[in-house]
């Protein structure tokens, strides 16, 4: 994306659509991802620089966006260990409650049994197990992760 398509937002539905096809497999426009499309360009916009390479973006409560490369097997959770991705203070994340990795076939959303469940894009859609999409939004205890994968964009 360059920097002029983050930060004027799409306003026209054509605006909107060529913003979607940025984002693989979206839908055609909704009000949803309009919310979305906006809140992942404001990420973007706040982030600065980020490698091509799957990651996860988040903001913190202090507005700082932080992010994680998704290199090897990533758990994210209140107390996930070394190779994890923790939040202590969110009590509404489990100690280890879901695990990212990078398959042949894309990133691998897997739940880890987290007693408040794993959501993609809207909190009614929960998930075990998904293979996600560049853009996805990731909604675990009380944060929301916006899954960017540049590689998947053609």
């Amino acid at each position: 994306m360059t920097e002029e398509s983050i930060s004027t937002p799409a306003t026209t539905p054509e605006e909107l659509r060529a913003a979607c096809h940025t984002l693989w497999g979206m839908p055609g426009p909704t009000p949803e991802l309009a919310t979305k499309l906006r809140y992942v360009a404001e990420l973007l916009a706040d982030a600065g620089p980020l490698p091509p390479v799957p990651l996860l973006v988040w903001r913190e409560a202090n507005q700082k966006v932080c992010h994680a490369v998704i290199q090897g097997p990533l758990v994210v959770g209140r107390a996930p260990g070394s190779a994890g991705l923790a939040f202590p203070e969110d009590r509404l994340l489990s100690r280890e409650h879901f695990s990212l990795r990078v398959t042949e076939d894309g990133c691998l959303l897997r739940n880890l049994k987290s007693k408040n469940g794993t959501a993609i894009n809207t909190a009614s859609q929960t998930v075990g197990e998904r293979l996600l999409r560049d853009g996805d939004l990731i909604l675990a205890g009380n944060r929301i992760f916006a899954f960017l994968d540049q590689t998947q964009v053609a």
